[in-house]
C-alpha cells in the first residue's frame, strides 16, 4: 500500500517532467501588440499536453493542491517578468469540486487583473459532478471578479446547451478546429459561421483556435474572426519549465 507521504514524493517527481507554454491570442487587423495568452500544460519529452499525468494529479483533492500550488508559482513568476501580460488560466470540471482550487483562485485575487480563466471541456471521472454543481462553480468563480472562457465549445462538457446556460457568466467561447479535420472546408465554416452568431448574439467574444497557416488564417479572419491562436503563430510561443 503506497501511503500519502510516498504518493507525495511521485507525484512531485512528476512535476519535473512540466512545464507551462504560452501562446498567444492574436486580435487581428487591429494592430495591437499581443499581451494576451493562454497557459498550456506542457510536458518536456515531446511538448504534448500530458493527458496521463493531469488526470493522476487532478484525481484528488490533495495531488490538485499540489498541482495548484506548483501553477500558483510559475503563474506568479511569469508575472514578475512581465506585468503587462494577460494569462488565461485553464482549469477543467473535475478541478471545480475541490477546495484546493478556489483556495488557488483567492490567492491569484491580487493578481486578477492579469489572469482569466478558462474552463475546460475535459469530462469529470468523478461521479458526483453533474451539470447544475458545474455551472453553479462557474458562478463562484465570477463571483470572486474573475472573466471566464468555454474552451473547446461543441466538445466534452462545453455543448451548445451548456453555453447557452453559462450565456451570462462568461466573456468568451472558443472554437478549436483541430478535431475538425475530417469536416469539408464548406462545412467548418457554416460551424464557424454559428458559433459567432451564438456569440455576437449573446455580446461574447469568439476565437478560433487550431490556425496552422496564412490562408487559413485570412479565411477564418474574412468571416469577421478577428481572435484566433495556433501554431500560425508559433514564433511567438514563450516557454517557462
Amino acid at each position: 500500500m503506497i501511503t500519502d507521504s510516498q504518493g507525495d514524493e511521485y507525484t512531485k517527481k512528476l512535476f519535473n517532467n512540466l512545464f507551462f507554454c504560452l501562446q498567444p491570442i492574436i486580435r487581428e487587423y487591429e494592430g495591437v501588440k499581443t499581451n494576451e495568452y493562454e497557459i498550456l500544460l506542457r510536458e518536456k519529452k515531446n511538448q504534448n499536453f500530458p493527458k496521463d499525468e493531469f488526470e493522476y494529479l487532478s484525481q484528488d483533492n490533495r495531488r490538485n493542491e499540489m498541482l495548484m500550488a506548483w501553477s500558483y508559482s510559475k503563474i506568479k513568476r511569469i508575472l514578475e517578468l512581465n506585468s503587462q501580460w494577460i494569462l488565461w488560466v485553464n482549469i477543467s470540471p473535475q478541478q471545480l469540486t475541490f477546495k484546493s482550487t478556489y483556495l488557488f483562485l483567492e490567492n491569484l485575487k491580487k493578481s486578477r487583473k492579469n489572469i482569466k480563466i478558462e474552463i475546460t471541456e475535459q469530462l469529470p471521472n468523478n461521479r458526483v459532478v453533474n451539470k447544475t454543481k458545474t455551472i453553479k462553480c462557474i458562478a463562484d468563480i465570477k463571483k470572486l471578479g474573475y472573466e471566464l472562457a468555454l474552451d473547446d465549445i461543441g466538445s466534452g462538457c462545453n455543448t451548445l446547451p451548456f453555453v447557452l446556460e453559462n450565456i451570462m457568466q462568461i466573456k468568451r467561447v472558443k472554437l478549436s478546429l483541430v478535431p475538425l479535420r475530417l469536416l469539408s472546408q464548406e462545412a467548418t465554416l457554416l460551424l464557424i459561421k454559428f458559433w459567432k452568431l451564438v456569440a455576437d448574439e449573446a455580446k461574447l467574444e469568439f476565437v478560433v483556435e487550431g490556425i496552422d497557416s496564412d490562408s487559413l488564417n485570412l479565411l477564418i479572419a474574412s468571416r469577421g474572426v478577428k481572435l484566433q491562436q495556433g501554431f500560425l503563430w508559433q514564433d511567438q510561443f514563450k516557454f517557462f519549465d
